[in-house]
């Protein structure tokens, strides 16, 4: 892993942030068996099996955060819907197709969606007014792919630094996810509706991509 390296560098990860959780809570909310995993630093971490993901959790104040490169399911609609029972959850992923989107997530219901930097894929609102946030620093200088990991940062209070991914984490995998699953759980994760003659764009940036740092 280059020293220069930064999460908003990856090609292809999943980040949740999740209020008054502990980090084996949201690793057992991913599926993952909680009493398995085991603290480690990156340097340590195998690579995951095939169709399988690398989960590696911590805390940040109030919060915990969940990361991974692997096979992306932090991002379905059951993990997103049980991480965020009862409380609040930050989703940012990108895909490998330069695919990337943000969701503020109360009690299983996506009350924010957007593309960072892309203000015609916005759904819904909050009091937070998270993509009015994300433009505003878009527009004062922060590059498109440092944006959504920013505005997370404002809210909880906390970034998650390159040291702490570096460091031990807490670090578990999830075996050959069922993604038929994962994206259509009962009940289902609630969107906010479109407005009436919207477009559905996605995927606008397309660009140099990074490989994963591990």
């Amino acid at each position: 892993m280059p020293g220069s390296w930064r999460l908003s560098d990856s090609q292809h990860f999943c980040l949740t942030l999740s209020r008054n959780r502990s980090p084996e809570e949201v690793l057992a909310r991913y599926g993952a068996d909680a009493s398995s995993a085991r603290r480690m630093p990156a340097k340590s971490v195998p690579d995951a099996p095939p169709r399988s993901t690398t989960l590696r959790a911590g805390s940040l104040g109030e919060w915990s955060f969940c990361v991974e490169f692997d096979y992306l399911i932090g991002c379905t609609a059951t993990v997103v819907r049980d991480l965020s029972a009862g409380t609040e959850t930050l989703v940012l992923f990108r895909t490998a197709k330069a695919l990337e989107v943000f969701r503020y997530v109360v009690d299983g219901r996506v009350v924010e969606q957007f593309e960072p930097g892309y203000p015609p894929s916005a759904r819904g609102r909050s009091a937070h007014g998270f993509a009015r946030r994300t433009e505003t620093l878009v527009s004062a200088g922060t590059t498109r792919r440092a944006v959504g990991l920013e505005v997370m940062a404002q809210h909880t209070g906390h970034e998650l630094t390159t040291d702490v991914l570096r460091g031990p984490l807490l670090t578990a995998v999830v075996d050959e996810p069922d993604h038929a699953a994962l994206h259509h759980p009962d009940p289902p994760l609630l969107y906010p509706d479109e407005p009436p003659g919207s477009p559905r764009p996605l995927g606008r940036r397309l660009g140099h991509l990074l490989q994963p740092p591990y």
